[in-house]
């Protein structure tokens, strides 16, 4: 039995490389504005964003002030975000006010493309930027932070936040990231504001996919499913987490002749064409009698969700290769996450 299973879900997008366009350079909103330039931009069909994650595009601190916010790990959709602020004023800062708020970013790679005319001649040049938008912004109007610091002045101060209610959670998808943030900013007039900044790692709830709020399809949640004479059972039971292993049983009784056949496990974004994370080839003869395929998940497989416009589901997909006539196949969906 051929088995084929990506070992990083990035690694399907890091294939196409990150190479520079010569001339070409992206530019992030802060504080996600630590490498804006030229690692933010690549050629036509590269994907620059799957080499970064969100902490590396953060700017932590501001030239007035050092030290960080410590973020508690365990944040959920729909729970708590616990951190700390801990900064030392580098210099006097006198602001009219400190702002403290939850902020959701959507980093995604896009197409651009300018064209120059030369005489009778046109030339086009079409590169990959990185951009990004704002997608939550929720004030913390009850953590008091001093707007006025005196040099050397020191702040140690315990958050609470909510986590995103519905999400999404934070994830990578190669050419899409959710990032979300936790800022304190100090407003300062007639001159630039001094922030400090960290980046949360919120993780989807299993209890959300159970709860039914999310529209997963009918066999997403079960460990065995069967329409017609096809069956797919799955073990263990759903939701998958990222990093297991994943067996599933397939049978398909009247499965004869043709070149063989596939068990393959997709994952579909929303606006983005269907990606395959792993594949094990078989013989129609042992499908026909049943068998058991296993797929590890890769670790960094981001979970289903909803939100910022966008959508992931996995399914798995069980086909027979019939030349010189369609393909038959059969699929059910399976949470991951």
């Amino acid at each position: 039995m051929g088995l084929h299973v990506a070992n990083s879900f990035l690694d399907l997008w890091r294939a196409s490389g990150r190479d520079h366009e010569l001339g070409k350079t992206g530019s992030l909103p802060a504080p996600l504005d630590r490498l804006n330039g030229e690692t933010l931009a690549a050629r036509d069909g590269a994907h620059p964003l799957a080499f970064l994650t969100g902490a590396e595009l953060l700017t932590p601190c501001t030239g007035g002030l050092t030290g960080d916010i410590e973020i508690r790990a365990g944040s959920l959709v729909g729970g708590e975000i616990h951190a700390r602020l801990r900064v030392r004023a580098a210099k006097e800062i006198k602001a009219r006010g400190t702002r403290v708020a939850l902020k959701g970013y959507l980093v995604r790679e896009v197409t651009q493309s300018h064209t120059e005319k030369v005489g009778d001649q046109e030339n086009t040049t079409t590169w990959i930027e990185v951009l990004a938008t704002e997608i939550a912004n929720v004030p913390l109007i009850e953590i008091a932070v001093p707007a006025t610091l005196a040099p050397n002045d020191e702040i140690d101060l315990a958050m609470l936040a909510p986590a995103p209610k519905l999400g999404p959670p934070s994830v990578h998808l190669g050419a899409y990231m959710v990032v979300w943030t936790l800022q304190v900013e100090w407003d300062i007039a007639a001159g630039a504001d001094e922030r400090v900044a960290a980046v949360i790692d919120v993780a989807q709830n299993p209890d959300l996919l159970r709860s039914g709020v999310l529209s997963l399809g009918p066999s997403a949640m079960m460990a065995a499913w069967s329409e017609g004479e096809v069956s797919m059972d799955v073990d263990p039971a759903p939701p998958i987490a990222p990093g297991s292993t994943l067996k599933v049983n397939v049978r398909w009784p009247s499965a004869s002749g043709g070149r063989g056949a596939r068990v393959e496990l997709y994952a579909d974004l929303k606006m983005a064409l269907p990606v395959r994370i792993a594949a094990a080839a078989l013989a129609t003869s042992d499908l026909a009698k049943g068998s058991e395929i296993t797929f590890e998940i890769p670790n960094d497989a981001p979970p289903v969700f909803d939100g910022a416009g966008l959508s992931l589901r996995y399914r798995i997909r069980v086909l027979i290769d019939r030349p010189l006539r369609s393909d038959l196949a059969a699929e059910r969906n399976v949470v991951i996450g």
